[in-house]
């Protein structure tokens, strides 16, 4: 049955492809066994396409079909192959012919991109295995403190708790006087309110939440977020399914210096980049004065 197969397939191609297709399963069944070789061009390793002095052959492409492909995927990973292969060299003959030789030595511009990596993933390395990542509360509090006039708000921010549920969720009378609330028992009463019965709801009002982003939960347009903000406080809003509830408790309209509370894990990634850059620079210059000592390090000016 399997043998049928192969000979179906084989018949898509045209004729002078046909001959070519046998090797390449026997290649590729070598290949899956982990037995490849590396010889001088064999008779059977035919000829696939030829592009002006370009040539691909059937050594070239063992490997490229994956482990246990079926016959037919295997030719149309081959197909592929060859036709990107002959695409791509009638480019580079065309490139070749027409670049100044002065733009193709490519040699340094390669070496110095390769030294950059590899320096790269040393350093990335070092950071991971040696930084200290911890950044304390007080750290980020002084650093704040001494620039807060850098954090400025791009938009409106909230502190607000919202909740969403169906319109025929049980007690509503009780849930309008809980969200509106600030005694911690009633928040607790809320939270388990919230779990049984509400569609969605954010109770975390000491968090910020960006207005823009509290409006795509909500049936509601505001044209102008400020004065949105400066008349408004308790909400209630329903649409053909739910009920929504608004407590706007506090608010930063755009423009205004960011609360630190908004702006806790930005700071702490400043802190961590200034660190890992003094790190870098550190670890560099150790290097560099430990080849300078050792006797490593010449220079000849």
């Amino acid at each position: 049955m399997f043998r049928k197969t192969w000979v179906s397939i084989c018949r898509q191609f045209r004729p002078e492809f046909r001959t070519v297709l046998p090797w390449l399963f026997v290649g590729l069944v070598v290949m899956q066994s982990g037995c490849r070789q590396e010889e001088p061009r064999a008779v059977d390793d035919l000829l696939l396409a030829s592009v002006y002095s370009g040539r691909l052959y059937t050594s070239d492409i063992i490997g490229i079909v994956p482990q246990g492909a079926l016959p037919e995927d295997s030719m149309r990973v081959v197909k592929r192959y060859v036709d990107n292969w002959v695409r791509q060299q009638v480019l580079l003959h065309h490139a070749l012919e027409n670049l100044d030789p002065a733009n193709l030595d490519f040699e340094k511009k390669i070496q110095d991109y390769k030294n950059s990596l590899i320096i790269f993933t040393y350093e990335t390395e070092l950071v991971k295995n040696d930084l200290d990542t911890l950044v304390t509360e007080a750290q980020i509090s002084e650093y704040y403190e001494q620039n807060h006039l850098d954090f400025t708000l791009q938009e409106s921010i909230v502190r607000v708790v919202y909740v969403k549920v169906p319109l025929d969720a049980p007690e509503p009378g009780l849930l309008r006087r809980l969200y509106r609330s600030v005694d911690p028992d009633d928040i607790a009463l809320l939270e388990d309110y919230c779990v049984q019965h509400a569609a969605n709801y954010f109770i975390e009002s000491d968090n910020w939440l960006l207005f823009s982003e509290l409006l795509r939960e909500i049936p509601l347009s505001v044209s102008n977020p400020e004065s949105y903000l400066t008349q408004n406080r308790l909400v209630e809003l329903s649409d053909e399914y739910y009920r929504y509830f608004l407590n706007i408790q506090d608010y930063k309209l755009k423009g205004s210096v960011s609360p630190l509370s908004f702006e806790r894990e930005n700071v702490r990634s400043i802190l961590l980049n200034r660190r890992r850059h003094a790190f870098v620079n550190q670890k560099r210059e150790e290097l560099f004065q430990q080849a300078l000592q050792s006797g490593n390090l010449e220079t000849f000016l």
